[in-house]
């Protein structure tokens, strides 16, 4: 259970993904300016979706590698699913898919995109609070560029969860931040007290003066983007707990925060 300022921070999460899914959906998935709200066009936007059915072809990929060679989901949940980038391509290969996202913007326009694409496979449900909005079981459970922007207070109880709802003999795949390079010098360990200039950004990008001048400037109003490093002894001690086996682990790299990828199952 989340109490005081790590319910506050859960809040101040939820509410950024909010104000993405309504101010600009498609680059709070992939921050890339060709993917901005006044720039989206309908190629940018078939653009946007190969790389979804690009990411799910990899991860399929490497499911059959590591896991098993014949390995068909025939239910996914996608958790974090944004405008249904990966959800879409995924209900080329299931049978059913299951969309879950915190953002009521994201989910609007990931219904919209399901329609224009004609697929009637994906039920789509909003996550309030860290409690999963369904109680099935999937073959597999994914979830790649998600909990790095959850706290971590927050995030863990979703993780725990995630791992739940991977069927017996089904696949998780999900992925996840620890550190950054930045930290290089002490192996990946953050410093004891941050460093001025984080603090300053903290004071600055906080404070009324810097909210004033934007409004005056103009200056694009996007909600904040967290980066949160997760501690993998927490993570490998809850997949160890839950019965995952064959755990295969893919490094990841976004803008200098280092991840994992974990692929696994669990015990049949």
């Amino acid at each position: 259970m989340l109490q005081g300022q790590a319910l506050i921070r859960a809040s101040k999460t939820d509410q950024a993904w909010k104000q993405w899914g309504d101010v600009d959906p498609y680059y709070g998935v992939i921050t890339d300016d060709k993917f901005r709200s006044d720039k989206l066009d309908e190629q940018t936007r078939q653009e946007f979706f190969q790389t979804g059915q690009q990411s799910v072809d990899h991860v399929l990929k490497l499911c059959r590698k590591h896991i098993r060679p014949d390995f068909a989901p025939q239910t996914v949940l996608d958790y974090g699913c944004g405008v249904g980038r990966m959800a879409i391509a995924f209900a080329q290969h299931a049978q059913h898919v299951t969309g879950i996202d915190v953002s009521e913007g994201m989910l609007a326009e990931a219904k919209a995109n399901q329609q224009r694409f004609g697929i009637e496979n994906i039920e789509l449900l909003r996550i309030a609070g860290t409690t999963l909005p369904t109680d099935k079981r999937f073959d597999l459970v994914h979830c790649y560029i998600v909990l790095q922007h959850i706290h971590p207070q927050q995030g863990i109880e979703i993780f725990r969860q995630l791992v739940a709802a991977v069927a017996d003999g089904g696949v998780g795949a999900i992925q996840l931040t620890y550190s950054q390079e930045k930290f290089a010098d002490n192996c990946g360990r953050p410093p004891h007290f941050p460093s001025l200039r984080t603090l300053w950004r903290s004071v600055w990008g906080n404070s009324f003066l810097r909210k004033w001048l934007g409004a005056l400037l103009g200056s694009p109003k996007s909600p904040p983007m967290q980066m949160n490093p997760y501690s993998l002894n927490s993570i490998f001690f809850l997949l160890q707990r839950a019965g995952a086996k064959d755990l295969h682990v893919e490094f990841t790299n976004h803008g200098g925060h280092l991840g994992v990828f974990l692929i696994f199952t669990k015990q049949a």
